[in-house]
């Protein structure tokens, strides 16, 4: 059996985060998984919370626009990523495509 991770696998894990995981089979991995979702959750909130105070409006929709799609990413990497090491905990060979 071979399983694919492609660049939607990334878009939609980057977007859904731990319901990603759960959805791939890894339901033990869920509650790690929204963790790390709210990690991000929080530093994107402080980032907000920050930047409300000490930056004007117009740069701050900027910076806010801009972390977006750096934090979908970030996370669709660390999602995949416990995908990837849940494979190998369970025995698959994983190979770098």
């Amino acid at each position: 059996m071979v399983v694919e991770v492609g660049g939607w696998s990334y878009l939609w894990a980057g977007l859904f985060g731990a319901f990603y995981v759960w959805r791939m089979g890894f339901g033990r991995l869920f509650a790690k998984a929204m963790a790390i979702n709210l990690g991000y959750l929080t530093f994107f909130i402080g980032v907000w919370a920050a930047t409300s105070y000490a930056v004007p409006l117009r740069i701050q929709a900027a910076i806010l626009l801009a972390m977006i799609p750096i934090l979908i990413i970030s996370q669709g990497v660390t999602m995949i990523r416990m995908i990837r090491d849940g494979y190998r905990h369970r025995g698959w060979m994983v190979r770098q495509g």
